[in-house]
């Protein structure tokens, strides 16, 4: 009887810490495990912190160094400064070129101008300048500088204007055409006025009495913008082979303006026969 009763203890104990044993290990198991995870997601988080962002990296903001910067009054520096730039391009005297622009400007990565920023600068930045417009002989001349106006170039690229008015009093254009932005007409003669009229009825009407072909022609298209947009100015573009035309909603119709498209034409100074042209709205 003792001996069942010492072995039904033995077994009773041995039972009991087997389950406990297996219960430590388990507990153990189940710590170890949640340390894994609370560990991962810490790593995870750290991670992903620099690589999700809600903000833009900061542009480094390049101030002029004390050797390039000018003490005076930056407008009078830098006309002087392009003055002389542009002289010595075209070979004429400083005081020749009419002044035309002086404005704030920033120069960016995106919009570098023709400032000439240092090679040390990399990634995005931003530096504070002006931008000077000068005029010879119906060219304008653009140069770029900054800040302090001990730094700035004379741009490559050149506008040569082209006088341009609107021509409402010419054309009655149609109600009910079908935009096609992709199409600009250009009437060089009247012969090109009776051509236009028998094939294009259904777009506008064109009458002559008021061209000089042999000194402007006219020039017709679409463009998003209404009601009754006008030419502002136009342009050679810098490869020289293209005239742009600016359109405007006139002032006191801006609070009515929309992007429904309308037709647009111009009277333009004649060109070579040879140039295209092309119409784009001012923002």
């Amino acid at each position: 009887m003792l001996a069942y009763l010492d072995f039904g203890i033995r077994l009773y104990l041995s039972t009991h810490m087997k389950m406990y044993t297996s219960n430590i290990t388990f507990s153990r198991y189940r710590r170890f495990t949640i340390l894994v995870v609370v560990v991962s997601v810490a790593f995870l988080a750290a991670a992903c912190e620099g690589f999700y962002t809600d903000s833009l990296p900061t542009p480094d903001i390049a101030q002029p160094t004390p050797a390039n910067v000018q003490v005076g009054d930056p407008a009078e520096i830098l006309e002087a400064t392009a003055r002389e730039a542009l002289a010595a391009k075209l070979g004429i005297d400083p005081s020749a070129p009419q002044m035309i622009l002086f404005e704030g400007e920033t120069w960016t990565e995106r919009n570098p101008g023709c400032y000439p920023a240092s090679s040390t600068i990399t990634g995005a930045y931003l530096i504070p300048g002006y931008r000077l417009l000068l005029q010879q002989d119906g060219i304008y001349y653009e140069f770029n500088a900054d800040q302090g106006a001990g730094t700035g170039a004379l741009c490559e690229s050149t506008l040569q204007l082209v006088p341009v008015e609107p021509s409402y009093t010419i054309v009655t254009p149609s109600e009910s055409s079908e935009p096609d932005f992709d199409l600009v007409h250009i009437i060089r003669s009247e012969e090109d006025v009776a051509e236009f009229n028998t094939v294009n009825s259904n777009t506008a009407a064109i009458g002559v009495d008021q061209i000089d072909f042999d000194e402007e022609l006219l020039v017709g298209g679409w463009v998003n913008a209404s009601p009754n947009p006008e030419a502002v100015r136009a342009y050679r573009s810098e490869e020289g082979s293209s005239i742009i035309i600016e359109v405007a909603v006139p002032e006191d119709l801006i609070e009515e303006a929309t992007d429904d498209p309308s037709q647009i034409w111009a009277l333009v100074d004649i060109t070579e026969s040879d140039t295209t042209y092309e119409f784009i709205v001012l923002e």
